[in-house]
């Protein structure tokens, strides 16, 4: 692996699954035997080893380096010889003067697979001697060094969801009553709940209007009622018109807003000067007939489904 493909960088925090302490290691480097492998240590479900080449591995660009690498133990239980283990790993070696960590990974593939035909990843370049025998850089001190892994271990859990978009849903159009609208006063009024698409739903009437439409206008807003009940939590994505009919004749165009959003909270999402105060109580417009009645509808013109995929 080249250089250029190798990613380093200094962190405080120390390698999450495992630390190798070398003690002596001049007599490591001058002994005969080119690597050395860790004790057993377990990540992810599965043993591991380092293995430590402290003069380099040279069929693998090692020369004048240290070379270090991650292995999958020859213990692991595998069912068959097509199996693989995917990972995500770093590996460290400690800067013990500033109490530091150099992380070394994959810039370029971060995520390897060990299988029955390579079960070893590392890097032939991990380190160059010569900074590594520097004592003012603080990896060699006194003889010792300090080596370390962190191993993820990828594993698909066959969890999938599948989106659908459903364009005018069966039982879409909710209608809400509010009878003897005028004595309300600015209480706000919320229907029961309702379920368009699978998910419960709830219309809410501001009579006095909400937010910028304060007192100017009529504020209406839709609510994704179960949003906090559901396990675990699912957003869902609408499209939907706000209405109010005219209450005198079919032919007259009422009040409508059609509306874009993404539920992904329990907040509502509220009309924009959907009907002002004057036209809703100006009962020649049919909006609020004489007896007070108002009627407020929403129609789901879009909503999004999520099921499992088993």
């Amino acid at each position: 692996m080249g250089d250029n493909a190798i990613s380093r960088e200094k962190r405080s925090l120390p390698p999450a699954d495992y630390s190798l302490k070398i003690e002596s290691f001049k007599l490591l480097s001058e002994s005969t035997v080119e690597s050395f492998e860790s004790g057993v240590f377990k990540s992810g479900g599965y043993n591991w080893k380092l293995v430590f080449y402290p003069n380099g591995k040279k069929n693998d660009g090692g020369k004048d380096h240290l070379s270090l690498y991650l292995k999958i133990d020859d213990s692991n239980p595998h069912s068959d010889g097509t199996w693989n283990v995917n990972v995500y790993y770093k590996l460290f070696v400690y800067d013990q003067l500033s109490n530091q960590y150099l992380v070394v990974q994959d810039a370029k593939a971060p995520m390897r697979r060990f299988d029955r035909r390579k079960g070893e990843w590392g890097f032939g370049k991990f380190l160059d001697l010569a900074t590594f025998n520097e004592p003012s850089n603080g990896y060699l001190v006194d003889e010792s060094c300090v080596f370390g892994a962190e191993v993820y271990v990828v594993k698909p859990t066959g969890s999938e969801e599948i989106l659908s978009l459903v364009s005018e849903p069966d039982d879409g159009t909710y209608r809400f009553t509010i009878p003897a609208f005028g004595s309300v006063g600015d209480t706000v009024q919320r229907s029961g709940e309702f379920t368009v698409g699978e998910r419960n739903w709830q219309l809410v009437v501001y009579p006095a209007g909400s937010g910028a439409d304060r007192g100017n206008y009529l504020t209406v807003s839709l609510k994704l009622a179960d949003y906090q009940k559901v396990t675990p939590k699912k957003p869902v994505y609408a499209e939907f018109k706000f209405k109010i009919p005219n209450q005198y004749s079919r032919n007259r165009a009422g009040a409508e807003q059609t509306v874009k959003y993404f539920f992904n909270s329990a907040v509502e999402k509220e009309s924009s000067k959907f009907l002002s105060r004057d036209d809703l109580y100006d009962t020649t417009k049919g909006y609020l007939p004489s007896n007070e009645t108002l009627v407020v509808e929403v129609q789901f013109l879009v909503v999004s489904v999520i099921k499992a995929n088993t």
